[in-house]
């Protein structure tokens, strides 16, 4: 049987995953994203579990996600998820964000790469993959969501002179199935360091992060929001305080 190219799921917004301002919170929208992915890898045989019996695993670089503008007066989303290109070491997965009617409120793209479960190293993409793509796609892969990731090393941080910070010390419901922090925990320590009063005048539009490092639980993090001063565009860092290793940047765009 032919796997299916795509995977959807409805999700209700449930009253423990809202914010102080009544909607789900970026982190939140994120689990919802990486859920459906998990379910589809599971149907197409690329989970996490059969993975692992591969020496192999998952590990997301970057997550890029069109937030819905109107989130405030939903109470359920319909998330759907496809594989898309490949480029190198690099495996994408694109997802599209609909209301309960069907209309298309927002758009993702994720960036993962196979690592060795020994090494904990990249890989190249391993032949049950290219033979994976050719079942779902023929010689036509879809190309992912068409964005540009920022270039962290070239932001003028004088650009950003408002500075936030919160303390964060992981905890065991933050760690995932490969023993490292998740990438939904990573983008609620963002979160936490963004001042309640601008949730309560502005939306989160955009979310662009990137995962740099892994961490692991009871490690102590810093969460740095450095935002211009009209205060509609953050960039967030993530600093294990022990050695002082940027674990995870990300930049926000707010309306």
């Amino acid at each position: 049987m032919t796997p299916p190219v795509r995977c959807e799921t409805a999700f209700d917004f449930r009253f423990t995953e809202k914010s102080p301002i009544g909607t789900i919170t970026l982190a939140t929208l994120c689990r919802y994203l990486l859920e459906v992915a998990d379910d589809h890898a599971y149907q197409l045989g690329v989970d996490f579990q059969t993975m692992f019996q591969r020496g192999l695993t998952w590990a997301i670089l970057r997550l890029c996600v069109e937030v819905p503008t109107n989130l405030k007066s939903l109470s359920e989303l319909t998330i759907r998820t496809w594989p898309a290109a490949r480029e190198g070491l690099y495996v994408y997965r694109d997802y599209e964000i609909a209301s309960p009617t069907g209309e298309i409120l927002g758009r993702a793209t994720s960036q993962w790469v196979i690592l060795d479960l020994n090494t904990h190293r990249p890989v190249k993409p391993p032949a049950f993959l290219s033979e994976l793509y050719q079942n779902l796609y023929g010689d036509n892969v879809p190309p992912r969501l068409d964005v540009s990731f920022t270039r962290w090393n070239t932001l003028d941080m004088t650009q950003y002179p408002l500075r936030y910070e919160s303390p964060i010390i992981v905890r065991r419901s933050d760690t995932d199935i490969n023993g490292h922090t998740n990438t939904a925990s990573y983008v609620e320590f963002m979160e936490e360091a963004v001042p309640l009063e601008l949730y309560q005048k502005r939306s989160p539009g955009y979310l662009e992060l990137n995962c740099l490092a892994e961490s692991f639980e009871k490690e102590h993090l810093l969460s740095i929001a450095e935002a211009n001063t009209s205060q509609n565009e953050i960039i967030h860092t993530l600093i294990r305080t022990s050695d002082n290793t940027p674990i995870a940047r990300a930049r926000t765009l707010w309306s």
